[in-house]
């Protein structure tokens, strides 16, 4: 007789956006296009054998110190967002606590608009600069 307690089956995780499990910290895909014209998002150490071709792409041909550079540039600039988000979260939490329910009101479109208005377009700017600096590569076929 087992007596072990019943575990739930555990609902998979939903997906918001594009990408894909882990890519925050490993660092973005690289897109890698054949010269017949099949394209596929490799991670960084990942091989990849062409389907319409045959020919075999190897992302390690990338230095990985310059694939460490775009790495740490990618969580940079994720780390804004985060950050304004917690500080807006506190400060609603904090009115919430001390009775000001008012003020959550007001704070929340007031952060939205700081966010889209002022900030946002800033920080893209800046990541748009920041990725046009990095090195690109071209990758050859093995």
């Amino acid at each position: 007789m087992d007596v072990r307690p019943r575990r739930r089956a555990r609902r998979e995780r939903e997906r918001l956006g594009h990408e894909e499990p882990g890519s925050v910290l490993r660092g973005p895909p690289i897109a890698v296009t054949c010269d017949c014209g099949e394209k596929r998002d490799l991670r960084y150490g990942e091989a990849w054998e062409c389907e319409g071709c045959g020919k075999r792409w190897d992302t390690r041909q990338i230095p990985a110190e310059d694939y460490e550079v775009i790495r740490r540039t990618q969580l940079r600039f994720r780390v804004l967002p985060v950050v304004f988000g917690l500080v807006v979260a506190a400060m609603a939490i904090f009115f919430t606590l001390t009775g000001n329910i008012f003020n959550v009101f007001v704070l929340l479109p007031l952060a939205m608009m700081i966010w889209f208005i002022f900030v946002r377009p800033v920080h893209q700017r800046r990541y748009r600069e920041a990725i046009a600096n990095l090195p690109r590569w071209e990758l050859r076929p093995q």
